[in-house]
């Protein structure tokens, strides 16, 4: 009888692809590389990482269990949640100035920008920065504005100041500044992708019935741009949410990024459940975005 069960079970999955239609078949070995993709480098890692959350560290050892302690703590302990807080007004803040500034690029891109040549070189200068390490950039903006970099040195020959000044870095405002010049092209390619998919047709009507540049943009071309501009915005808030080496380099002792305390809880207190926590809340606070975004794109399209 189970040998039977057995020979049943194993000829299930072939006895189903057999009934499959060819455009059914086709679908499903087109699906099946990315749905495998999917399981074993994203599904089962977060299983692996919420199973080792709900545990704790015993004498340097993993004791499985089922305890909500690690969330707990997170969130009533201020260094945990005050790091949240400030990674996510960091990532917050990136978003916001990624997407102020990819904006007028995207739309230059888009609109102004009429020669294939011309559009294909654009688009090279906006990936251009990729090809840098990304250690090489925020090294970059440590020398830029450091106390003997280039900006005190311009403003001390142009006599504007007197001294270098030490508050252009190590703080919030030189992480921000840092991280939006290295994501702010991810912003641009989100933002462009939606504009140039707008029809000319529908602005050439719009011309056509009187509508100046100002009213195109407010009811044509920013309503239709929103999934872009929102998709870039997520993305944007994501990297900045979850950087390290920017913090490490150019903040301050009041600069205290989550991603820095997860190293130290793997590096150096070896508390791997507290650092799962801490994952699979970013994780959740990850789909709330994307959830966010899905209600206002479509909150967006219904309006239009």
């Amino acid at each position: 009888m189970q040998a039977k069960t057995r020979r049943l079970a194993a000829g299930f999955p072939r006895a189903t692809f057999a009934r499959m239609s060819p455009e059914m078949r086709q679908k499903a070995m087109w699906l099946l590389p990315p749905a495998a993709w999917f399981v074993v480098f994203l599904l089962v890692p977060y299983l692996i990482t919420a199973y080792y959350s709900f545990g704790h560290m015993q004498s340097y050892r993993y004791v499985p269990g089922f305890s909500l302690a690690n969330y707990i703590r997170i969130f009533s302990t201020a260094p945990y949640s005050g790091a949240i807080a400030q990674s996510a007004v960091i990532g917050l803040l990136t978003a916001v100035f990624s997407s102020l500034a990819a904006y007028p690029v995207a739309m230059v891109m888009a609109f102004c920008i009429t020669r294939p040549a011309a559009r294909s070189a654009m688009y090279v200068l906006v990936i251009l920065p990729w090809w840098a390490s990304y250690l090489v950039k925020a090294y970059a903006w440590k020398t830029i504005l450091g106390p003997h970099g280039i900006l005190n040195s311009l403003l001390v020959d142009l006599h504007l100041i007197a001294s270098p000044m030490t508050i252009l870095l190590y703080n919030q405002a030189s992480v921000v500044l840092t991280l939006t010049y290295i994501f702010t092209p991810f912003a641009i390619l989100s933002i462009y992708a939606s504009l140039e998919r707008i029809p000319a047709s529908l602005l050439e009507a719009a011309e056509d019935l009187g509508a100046g540049g100002v009213q195109i943009f407010w009811r044509i071309i920013l309503p239709l741009s929103v999934p872009g501009l929102l998709a870039g915005a997520v993305i944007t808030f994501a990297l900045g949410f979850g950087d390290f080496v920017a913090p490490a380099l150019l903040g301050g002792a009041d600069t205290l990024m989550i991603s820095t305390i997860m190293i130290n809880l793997l590096g150096v207190a070896n508390d791997r459940p507290l650092a799962s926590a801490i994952g699979i809340i970013i994780a959740g606070l990850a789909f709330l975005l994307i959830g966010l975004m899905d209600w206002a794109e479509r909150r967006v399209t219904v309006r239009l």
